[in-house]
């Protein structure tokens, strides 16, 4: 079974951000439902498990909101527009 040791808090956070960027996660209320359901789910599969600091994990990944927020900022327009398929140089 796995534990924080191999399931750490960054590949966690990790596993966090590319899912709300993903799902367009743009307020902390999100964020934190998000990080709830991703702990949720290690648990239910036996990745996290009682022995370890949950609630504490949970919370520094709900704290990283701030951190999260800061880097991904808002898309301006120009972006939006963007052709995906058309190579950027």
């Amino acid at each position: 079974m796995a534990n924080l040791d191999t399931l750490n808090r960054g590949e966690l956070l990790q596993e966090i951000s590319d899912l709300a960027r993903e799902q367009g996660v743009t307020n902390q209320e999100d964020w934190s439902e998000l990080v709830e359901e991703v702990i949720e789910s290690h648990f239910d599969i036996g990745e996290l498990n009682d022995d370890q600091d949950i609630q504490g994990t949970m919370q520094v990944l709900k704290d990283a909101w701030a951190d999260y927020a800061g880097q991904s900022g808002e898309e301006t327009p120009a972006q939006i527009d963007q052709d995906p398929e058309q190579a950027h140089l």
